[in-house]
């Protein structure tokens, strides 16, 4: 399912949580891990590290300036092919196929180009330019999150085995390809899977419910399925504490009142606050 596993890497404490995460995957899946690491051009070309507006071009012929990103990207250089060159070292280690590429460019970008080639993305949630507003998520994060062109696994802050698998579903299109990939997950595995349905006052929940379990039935995957009444993302947060799960699974656009600003709500608050590894599926 996942042969082709994207993790975007930076030094940060998260993202070799993530790495490592992703070579759990790819062992089950006997998968490869392209690791990337981007130097962001914007840090590079903001002179003397200024509040310089980002997009910024740097003057022609101020030859300091120059001397100064060329030294930055220096800087960078080293750090990203070490960073990359340990990546590789643990993905060796555990007998995973990996390939390693350094790029320089906008970060949001090169990641989502990269994206478009794989099978999962694997992020970690606090990166070394993602940092937390309150309750929101880092720039860099929610962009990617956003807009990847395949699943996201948000990691969190230590590697945990994945034992029982939580499904959010809503009947939208996003949630079906969540309940297929987290059927097939614990299908390979033995793992536990509970499907949750959350009713939110949405006339259609009780169909969607129905249809849900009979997708199951018909795949003949095990589930526990429970239809609970409530606000989607707190819901979704306790059932996971309550049933002790080791990963959330959801659609990224969703039904009734998930379509209202979807990010800043449902994900968002999910990812914030879930205490597991969230899979988006888009």
């Amino acid at each position: 399912m996942f042969k082709h596993i994207l993790v975007p890497i930076d030094g940060s404490e998260d993202a070799w949580v993530a790495l490592e995460q992703a070579i759990e995957f790819a062992r089950e899946e006997e998968a490869s891990i392209h690791v990337l690491f981007v130097a962001d051009s914007r840090i590079i070309e903001a002179p003397y590290w200024t509040a310089a507006p980002p997009d910024e071009p740097l003057p022609a012929g101020d030859e300091k300036r120059t001397e100064m990103a060329l030294i930055i990207g220096e800087m960078i250089a080293r750090f990203g092919e070490k960073t990359l060159s340990e990546a590789m070292q643990r993905c060796d280690a555990a007998g995973v196929p990996c390939q390693s590429q350094y790029e320089i460019g906008p970060v949001v970008n090169v990641i989502l180009e990269a994206s478009s080639h794989a099978d999962l993305l694997v992020l970690g949630r606090h990166g070394q330019g993602a940092a937390w507003a309150g309750p929101h998520l880092g720039s860099v994060f929610e962009a990617v999150v956003r807009h990847s062109r395949c699943p996201v696994l948000a990691t969190q802050a230590e590697v945990r085995p994945i034992l029982t698998i939580l499904v959010a579903y809503d009947g939208s299109d996003r949630a079906k390809d969540a309940l297929t990939i987290a059927s097939q997950l614990a299908l390979s595995q033995q793992r536990d899977l509970i499907l949750l349905v959350v009713n939110d006052g949405h006339p259609d929940m009780l169909a969607i419910f129905a249809e849900a379990k009979e997708w199951l039935d018909d795949h003949h995957v095990p589930a526990k399925v429970l239809f609970e009444e409530g606000e989607p993302a707190e819901t979704i947060l306790r059932i996971a504490r309550e049933e002790d799960v080791s990963l959330i699974a959801m659609g990224a656009y969703g039904h009734s009142r998930f379509l209202e600003i979807f990010f800043g709500s449902t994900v968002d608050e999910v990812i914030h606050q879930a205490i597991v590894p969230v899979l988006i599926c888009h």
